[in-house]
């Protein structure tokens, strides 16, 4: 099967989703606040050309999974752009708000490698290698660093 432009603009898109992620991380392990912001800012835009391809999946009959896989995408970035940056909440010190994002999180994240697997197998593992990209860069986050407490 062909692979058709907005199929390359969603693994493109993925692939910048992961690795913004990881930027933001690394970022973050330095206390690189303005750039870590720029950064979220840049990873919130790529909401547009999901959204475009989102459009073009709905109006071309892709599988009733494919859509629910990308409304979980959208989700969390919707949730993201909420919580950090409109409601400026800090939910990620609490437990009963932080769970529930993290669950958002990663079923997002395995909902971008499970549609461009289904796209074509070989651009699924490149999209599936940026994700470990951000597991990596998620553990160098965390290392070295005072855990806070979480009530």
């Amino acid at each position: 099967m062909e692979i058709s432009v907005y199929d390359w603009v969603y693994i493109i898109t993925a692939i910048l989703f992961n690795l913004l992620i990881a930027g933001i991380f690394i970022l973050q392990k330095h206390d690189k606040e303005q750039l870590t912001r720029l950064l979220g800012i840049g990873w919130l835009c790529l909401f547009i050309p999901l959204l475009a391809v989102f459009i073009h999946y709905l109006s071309i009959g892709k599988p009733f999974w494919v859509w629910v896989c990308y409304g979980l995408v959208l989700l969390y970035m919707l949730v993201e752009l909420t919580l950090d940056y409109i409601l400026k909440v800090d939910f990620r010190t609490r437990w009963i708000t932080h769970a529930p994002y993290i669950l958002l999180e990663y079923a997002a994240l395995f909902s971008l490698i499970a549609i461009a697997i289904d796209i074509n197998q070989t651009l699924g593992w490149i999209v599936s290698a940026s994700f470990w990209v951000l597991m990596g860069c998620l553990i160098y986050l965390y290392t070295g660093r005072r855990r806070r407490k979480m009530t």
